[in-house]
Protein backbone atom coordinates (compact mmCIF):
# COMPACT_ATOMS: atom_id res chain seq x y z
CA UNK A 1 0.00 0.00 0.00
CA UNK A 2 1.28 3.48 -1.06
CA UNK A 3 1.49 6.29 1.34
CA UNK A 4 -1.20 8.00 -0.17
CA UNK A 5 -3.26 5.44 0.47
CA UNK A 6 -2.33 4.64 3.66
CA UNK A 7 -3.04 8.30 4.33
CA UNK A 8 -6.73 8.31 3.67
CA UNK A 9 -7.79 4.22 4.50
CA UNK A 10 -6.05 5.38 7.83
CA UNK A 11 -7.17 9.22 8.20
CA UNK A 12 -9.48 8.45 11.41
CA UNK A 13 -6.37 6.44 13.12
CA UNK A 14 -3.87 8.92 11.81
CA UNK A 15 -6.38 12.07 13.48
CA UNK A 16 -6.82 10.47 16.41
CA UNK A 17 -3.34 10.28 17.31
CA UNK A 18 -3.43 14.49 16.15
CA UNK A 19 -5.91 15.11 18.40
CA UNK A 20 -4.60 13.38 21.63
CA UNK A 21 -0.96 15.48 20.99
CA UNK A 22 -2.67 18.57 20.45
CA UNK A 23 -5.06 18.02 23.89
CA UNK A 24 -1.71 18.05 25.34
CA UNK A 25 -0.76 21.01 24.56
CA UNK A 26 -2.06 24.06 27.11
CA UNK A 27 -3.91 26.17 24.78
CA UNK A 28 -6.05 23.02 24.05
CA UNK A 29 -6.41 21.35 26.89
CA UNK A 30 -10.17 21.91 27.59
CA UNK A 31 -11.15 21.96 23.84
CA UNK A 32 -13.76 19.98 21.99
CA UNK A 33 -12.84 17.69 18.85
CA UNK A 34 -13.80 19.93 16.55
CA UNK A 35 -10.77 22.69 17.54
CA UNK A 36 -8.66 19.74 18.29
CA UNK A 37 -8.42 18.44 15.15
CA UNK A 38 -9.17 22.08 13.76
CA UNK A 39 -8.24 21.56 10.21
CA UNK A 40 -5.84 18.42 10.10
CA UNK A 41 -8.12 16.35 8.12
CA UNK A 42 -7.70 18.86 4.92
CA UNK A 43 -4.03 19.28 5.47
CA UNK A 44 -3.50 15.53 5.48
CA UNK A 45 -5.69 15.22 2.36
CA UNK A 46 -4.06 17.73 0.56
CA UNK A 47 -0.61 16.08 1.66
CA UNK A 48 -1.93 12.72 0.16
CA UNK A 49 -3.31 14.32 -3.37
CA UNK A 50 0.21 15.54 -3.54
CA UNK A 51 2.14 12.23 -3.15
CA UNK A 52 -0.53 10.99 -5.66
CA UNK A 53 0.50 13.45 -7.99
CA UNK A 54 3.50 13.17 -10.53
CA UNK A 55 6.77 14.90 -9.87
CA UNK A 56 9.65 15.42 -12.31
CA UNK A 57 13.10 15.70 -10.69
CA UNK A 58 13.20 19.46 -11.05
CA UNK A 59 9.92 19.98 -9.40
CA UNK A 60 11.13 18.21 -6.24
CA UNK A 61 14.10 20.17 -6.43
CA UNK A 62 12.55 23.45 -6.74
CA UNK A 63 9.91 22.52 -4.31
CA UNK A 64 12.93 21.71 -1.75
CA UNK A 65 13.94 25.46 -2.18
CA UNK A 66 10.55 26.81 -1.63
CA UNK A 67 9.65 27.58 -5.19
CA UNK A 68 6.78 25.08 -5.06
CA UNK A 69 3.54 26.00 -6.96
CA UNK A 70 1.73 29.07 -5.40
CA UNK A 71 -1.98 28.24 -4.33
CA UNK A 72 -4.27 31.50 -5.68
CA UNK A 73 -6.73 30.89 -2.18
CA UNK A 74 -5.47 30.09 1.67
CA UNK A 75 -4.36 26.82 2.07
CA UNK A 76 -5.49 23.99 4.58
CA UNK A 77 -2.04 24.93 6.31
CA UNK A 78 -2.37 28.85 6.57
CA UNK A 79 -5.94 28.44 7.82
CA UNK A 80 -4.79 25.88 10.53
CA UNK A 81 -2.37 28.68 11.58
CA UNK A 82 -4.91 31.42 11.59
CA UNK A 83 -7.01 29.43 14.10
CA UNK A 84 -4.12 28.71 16.16
CA UNK A 85 -2.82 31.81 16.60
CA UNK A 86 -6.63 32.42 17.54
CA UNK A 87 -6.37 29.49 20.08
CA UNK A 88 -3.41 31.51 21.80
CA UNK A 89 -0.39 28.96 20.44
CA UNK A 90 3.19 29.85 20.17
CA UNK A 91 5.10 29.23 17.07
CA UNK A 92 6.56 26.43 19.17
CA UNK A 93 3.79 24.68 19.64
CA UNK A 94 2.01 24.58 15.78
CA UNK A 95 5.76 23.21 14.66
CA UNK A 96 5.29 20.90 17.15
CA UNK A 97 2.18 19.45 16.05
CA UNK A 98 3.35 18.95 12.44
CA UNK A 99 6.68 17.10 14.08
CA UNK A 100 4.13 14.99 15.70
CA UNK A 101 2.10 14.72 12.62
CA UNK A 102 5.01 13.71 10.75
CA UNK A 103 6.14 10.77 13.18
CA UNK A 104 2.63 9.55 13.69
CA UNK A 105 1.71 8.72 9.92
CA UNK A 106 5.66 7.28 9.69
CA UNK A 107 5.10 5.52 12.49
CA UNK A 108 1.70 3.95 12.06
CA UNK A 109 2.79 3.21 7.86
CA UNK A 110 5.60 1.08 8.91
CA UNK A 111 3.83 -0.93 11.13
CA UNK A 112 1.66 -2.18 8.30
CA UNK A 113 4.53 -1.45 5.49
CA UNK A 114 7.67 -3.38 4.96
CA UNK A 115 9.55 -0.30 3.75
CA UNK A 116 12.14 -1.64 1.12
CA UNK A 117 11.11 -0.92 -2.47
CA UNK A 118 12.47 2.13 -4.38
CA UNK A 119 9.02 3.34 -4.54
CA UNK A 120 8.34 3.26 -1.37
CA UNK A 121 11.65 5.24 -0.13
CA UNK A 122 10.18 7.96 -3.10
CA UNK A 123 6.69 8.02 -1.04
CA UNK A 124 8.80 8.73 2.47
CA UNK A 125 10.66 11.74 0.68
CA UNK A 126 7.52 13.42 -1.02
CA UNK A 127 5.89 12.83 2.09
CA UNK A 128 8.34 14.89 4.09
CA UNK A 129 8.33 17.50 1.01
CA UNK A 130 4.30 17.94 1.69
CA UNK A 131 4.70 18.36 5.18
CA UNK A 132 7.60 20.54 5.15
CA UNK A 133 5.31 22.65 2.65
CA UNK A 134 2.69 22.36 4.92
CA UNK A 135 4.75 23.51 7.98
CA UNK A 136 6.24 26.08 5.59
CA UNK A 137 2.78 27.72 4.76
CA UNK A 138 1.56 28.01 8.52
CA UNK A 139 4.77 29.50 9.92
CA UNK A 140 4.50 32.11 7.29
CA UNK A 141 1.13 33.03 7.94
CA UNK A 142 1.32 32.93 11.69
CA UNK A 143 4.33 35.13 11.61
CA UNK A 144 3.01 37.21 9.41
CA UNK A 145 -0.40 37.68 11.78
CA UNK A 146 1.71 38.17 14.31
CA UNK A 147 3.92 40.79 12.96
CA UNK A 148 0.67 43.21 11.63
CA UNK A 149 -0.72 42.58 15.55
CA UNK A 150 2.33 44.40 16.68
CA UNK A 151 3.14 46.56 13.92
CA UNK A 152 -0.89 47.78 14.67
CA UNK A 153 -0.43 47.80 18.41
CA UNK A 154 2.97 50.32 18.05
CA UNK A 155 0.71 52.25 15.59
CA UNK A 156 -1.85 52.79 18.20
CA UNK A 157 0.71 53.14 20.69
CA UNK A 158 2.21 55.69 19.17
CA UNK A 159 -1.10 57.84 18.12
CA UNK A 160 -2.28 58.02 21.92
CA UNK A 161 1.16 59.11 22.99
CA UNK A 162 0.89 62.38 20.80
CA UNK A 163 -1.98 63.80 22.80
CA UNK A 164 -0.39 63.92 25.72
CA UNK A 165 3.28 64.86 23.77
CA UNK A 166 1.03 68.18 22.54
CA UNK A 167 -0.32 68.93 25.97
CA UNK A 168 3.67 69.06 27.24
CA UNK A 169 5.06 71.13 24.46
CA UNK A 170 1.65 73.43 24.65
CA UNK A 171 2.28 73.94 28.01
CA UNK A 172 6.09 74.22 27.35
CA UNK A 173 5.43 77.48 24.69
CA UNK A 174 3.25 78.90 27.59
CA UNK A 175 6.04 79.35 30.24
CA UNK A 176 9.08 80.35 27.58
CA UNK A 177 6.12 83.27 26.54
CA UNK A 178 5.85 84.62 30.25
CA UNK A 179 8.73 86.85 30.72
CA UNK A 180 7.90 87.69 34.49
CA UNK A 181 9.17 83.74 35.08
CA UNK A 182 12.57 83.80 36.67
CA UNK A 183 15.53 82.82 34.20
CA UNK A 184 16.19 78.93 35.89
CA UNK A 185 12.14 78.81 35.17
CA UNK A 186 12.68 79.85 31.43
CA UNK A 187 15.57 77.24 31.10
CA UNK A 188 13.47 74.50 32.35
CA UNK A 189 10.99 75.20 29.86
CA UNK A 190 13.27 75.81 27.30
CA UNK A 191 14.27 72.52 27.84
CA UNK A 192 10.95 70.93 27.93
CA UNK A 193 10.27 71.93 24.60
CA UNK A 194 12.84 70.91 22.99
CA UNK A 195 12.80 67.34 24.51
CA UNK A 196 9.34 67.06 23.63
CA UNK A 197 10.39 68.02 20.12
CA UNK A 198 12.48 65.28 20.32
CA UNK A 199 10.08 62.62 21.22
CA UNK A 200 7.31 64.10 18.56
CA UNK A 201 10.13 63.24 16.16
CA UNK A 202 11.03 59.72 17.96
CA UNK A 203 6.76 59.20 17.95
CA UNK A 204 6.54 60.32 14.35
CA UNK A 205 9.06 57.68 13.09
CA UNK A 206 7.24 54.75 15.25
CA UNK A 207 4.32 55.69 13.56
CA UNK A 208 5.94 55.62 9.91
CA UNK A 209 7.92 52.29 11.16
CA UNK A 210 4.78 50.55 11.93
CA UNK A 211 2.27 51.60 9.54
CA UNK A 212 4.64 51.21 6.82
CA UNK A 213 4.42 47.24 7.64
CA UNK A 214 0.52 47.40 7.60
CA UNK A 215 0.30 48.73 4.33
CA UNK A 216 2.39 49.70 0.94
CA UNK A 217 4.80 51.72 2.64
CA UNK A 218 5.31 54.89 3.76
CA UNK A 219 2.67 57.29 1.60
CA UNK A 220 3.57 60.37 0.14
CA UNK A 221 2.18 63.05 -1.90
CA UNK A 222 4.50 64.51 -4.35
CA UNK A 223 3.69 68.39 -5.57
CA UNK A 224 6.22 70.92 -6.79
CA UNK A 225 8.83 71.85 -4.50
CA UNK A 226 12.40 73.16 -4.24
CA UNK A 227 14.90 71.11 -2.55
CA UNK A 228 17.28 73.88 -2.04
CA UNK A 229 15.06 75.58 0.25
CA UNK A 230 13.71 72.40 2.51
CA UNK A 231 17.57 71.53 2.52
CA UNK A 232 18.63 74.87 3.73
CA UNK A 233 15.86 74.83 6.57
CA UNK A 234 16.76 71.60 7.64
CA UNK A 235 20.83 72.43 8.09
CA UNK A 236 19.86 75.54 9.53
CA UNK A 237 18.11 73.70 12.11
CA UNK A 238 20.40 71.21 13.06
CA UNK A 239 22.92 73.94 13.55
CA UNK A 240 20.83 75.87 16.04
CA UNK A 241 20.16 72.67 17.99
CA UNK A 242 23.73 71.73 17.48
CA UNK A 243 25.49 74.52 17.33
CA UNK A 244 28.76 72.75 19.01
CA UNK A 245 28.78 70.63 15.61
CA UNK A 246 30.34 71.97 12.61
CA UNK A 247 27.99 71.23 9.56
CA UNK A 248 29.17 72.53 5.96
CA UNK A 249 26.69 72.44 2.50
CA UNK A 250 26.78 72.68 -1.25
CA UNK A 251 24.25 72.86 -3.54
CA UNK A 252 24.16 72.69 -7.37
CA UNK A 253 21.69 72.29 -10.14
CA UNK A 254 18.38 72.38 -10.25
CA UNK A 255 16.60 71.47 -7.44
CA UNK A 256 13.20 71.81 -8.01
CA UNK A 257 11.07 69.11 -8.68
CA UNK A 258 8.08 66.98 -7.93
CA UNK A 259 8.81 65.72 -4.27
CA UNK A 260 6.31 65.20 -1.23
CA UNK A 261 8.35 67.71 0.48
CA UNK A 262 7.17 67.14 4.26
CA UNK A 263 8.63 63.63 3.94
CA UNK A 264 11.91 64.71 2.02
CA UNK A 265 12.88 67.55 4.93
CA UNK A 266 12.45 64.43 7.39
CA UNK A 267 14.42 62.09 5.49
CA UNK A 268 17.33 65.46 5.39
CA UNK A 269 17.03 65.44 8.75
CA UNK A 270 16.95 62.24 9.86
CA UNK A 271 20.26 61.49 7.94
CA UNK A 272 22.26 64.77 9.76
CA UNK A 273 21.13 63.32 12.94
CA UNK A 274 22.21 60.57 12.86
CA UNK A 275 25.79 62.10 11.43
CA UNK A 276 25.64 63.90 14.32
CA UNK A 277 24.82 60.88 16.70
CA UNK A 278 27.27 58.63 15.33
CA UNK A 279 30.35 60.75 13.88
CA UNK A 280 33.20 61.83 15.81
CA UNK A 281 32.18 64.96 18.10
CA UNK A 282 35.00 67.25 16.57
CA UNK A 283 34.71 66.08 13.19
CA UNK A 284 32.63 68.14 10.40
CA UNK A 285 29.34 67.17 8.54
CA UNK A 286 28.96 67.32 4.85
CA UNK A 287 25.88 67.54 3.74
CA UNK A 288 25.66 68.01 -0.37
CA UNK A 289 22.78 68.03 -2.59
CA UNK A 290 23.30 67.86 -6.77
CA UNK A 291 20.85 68.69 -9.42
CA UNK A 292 21.18 65.96 -12.32
CA UNK A 293 19.45 65.77 -15.67
CA UNK A 294 17.14 62.73 -14.60
CA UNK A 295 17.68 62.81 -10.76
CA UNK A 296 18.57 64.79 -7.88
CA UNK A 297 21.33 62.92 -5.35
CA UNK A 298 21.56 63.96 -1.84
CA UNK A 299 24.67 62.90 0.35
CA UNK A 300 25.54 63.28 4.06
CA UNK A 301 28.86 62.05 4.78
CA UNK A 302 30.73 62.06 8.51
CA UNK A 303 34.02 60.70 10.10
CA UNK A 304 33.17 57.76 11.99
CA UNK A 305 34.83 54.13 13.06
CA UNK A 306 34.64 52.19 9.97
CA UNK A 307 31.14 49.88 9.67
CA UNK A 308 32.02 46.07 8.49
CA UNK A 309 29.87 44.72 5.75
CA UNK A 310 27.99 42.57 8.11
CA UNK A 311 26.52 45.41 9.67
CA UNK A 312 25.61 47.59 6.45
CA UNK A 313 23.85 45.23 5.04
CA UNK A 314 21.17 45.68 8.37
CA UNK A 315 21.65 49.17 8.51
CA UNK A 316 18.35 50.29 7.30
CA UNK A 317 16.92 47.35 9.26
CA UNK A 318 16.37 48.31 13.20
CA UNK A 319 14.50 45.06 14.07
CA UNK A 320 17.40 42.48 12.52
CA UNK A 321 20.24 45.16 13.65
CA UNK A 322 18.73 45.33 17.43
CA UNK A 323 18.44 41.31 16.85
CA UNK A 324 22.17 41.47 16.45
CA UNK A 325 23.12 42.98 19.26
CA UNK A 326 25.42 40.89 22.13
CA UNK A 327 22.96 41.04 25.44
CA UNK A 328 25.13 43.55 26.65
CA UNK A 329 24.54 46.33 24.27
CA UNK A 330 20.88 45.38 24.11
CA UNK A 331 20.87 46.88 27.53
CA UNK A 332 22.32 49.85 26.69
CA UNK A 333 20.24 50.63 23.73
CA UNK A 334 17.11 51.11 26.00
CA UNK A 335 18.30 54.74 26.44
CA UNK A 336 20.19 55.46 22.86
CA UNK A 337 18.72 55.62 19.51
CA UNK A 338 17.07 52.25 18.32
CA UNK A 339 17.47 53.09 14.30
CA UNK A 340 14.56 53.87 13.53
CA UNK A 341 15.18 56.90 11.40
CA UNK A 342 17.17 55.22 8.55
CA UNK A 343 14.57 52.98 8.22
CA UNK A 344 12.09 55.81 7.50
CA UNK A 345 14.79 57.46 5.41
CA UNK A 346 15.02 54.51 3.04
CA UNK A 347 11.02 54.24 3.12
CA UNK A 348 10.97 57.46 2.17
CA UNK A 349 13.21 57.17 -0.51
CA UNK A 350 11.64 53.73 -1.86
CA UNK A 351 8.29 55.95 -1.87
CA UNK A 352 9.84 58.22 -4.46
CA UNK A 353 11.12 55.49 -6.64
CA UNK A 354 14.01 56.34 -5.84
CA UNK A 355 17.63 54.27 -4.09
CA UNK A 356 19.14 54.47 -0.75
CA UNK A 357 22.72 53.23 -0.27
CA UNK A 358 25.40 53.57 2.25
CA UNK A 359 29.64 53.04 2.59
CA UNK A 360 32.02 53.13 4.64
CA UNK A 361 35.74 53.27 4.71
CA UNK A 362 38.53 54.66 6.25
CA UNK A 363 39.37 57.57 3.69
CA UNK A 364 35.46 58.88 3.13
CA UNK A 365 34.26 58.14 6.60
CA UNK A 366 30.15 57.04 6.54
CA UNK A 367 28.42 57.83 3.32
CA UNK A 368 24.92 57.91 2.96
CA UNK A 369 23.28 58.68 -0.39
CA UNK A 370 20.02 59.13 -1.73
CA UNK A 371 18.92 59.07 -5.16
CA UNK A 372 15.58 60.47 -6.32
CA UNK A 373 14.53 60.54 -9.48
CA UNK A 374 12.92 63.02 -11.64
CA UNK A 375 9.39 62.13 -11.67
CA UNK A 376 5.82 63.53 -13.16
CA UNK A 377 4.38 65.93 -11.23
CA UNK A 378 1.28 65.04 -9.10
CA UNK A 379 0.20 68.61 -8.27
CA UNK A 380 -1.84 69.64 -5.38
CA UNK A 381 -5.48 71.75 -6.27
CA UNK A 382 -3.82 74.70 -4.92
CA UNK A 383 -0.31 73.87 -6.50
Amino acid sequence: MNLAKFILTNLECILQEWEDFASTLEPLMNADKKELRDHAEAVLKVIAADLDTPQAEHESIAKSKGLGPQADDDTAAEIHAADRVAAGFTSEQVMAEYRALRSSVLRLWARQVEITSPADVEDMVRFNEAIDQALTESMARYAKMLREAQNLFLAILGHDVRTPLGAISMGAQVLLQDQSLPSKALKVGLRIFNSSKRMDAIVRDLLDFSTSHLGDGIPVDPYTVDLAEICQGVVEEARTFHPDRAIDMTMEGDLAGAWDGDRMAQAFSNLISNAIQHGRPNSVIKVAIRGLDDAVVYEVRNEAEVISPAKLRTLFDPVKRFAIRPPGERVASRIENLGLGLYVVKQIVTAHQGEMSVSSSKDDGVVFSARLPRITPHRRNDD
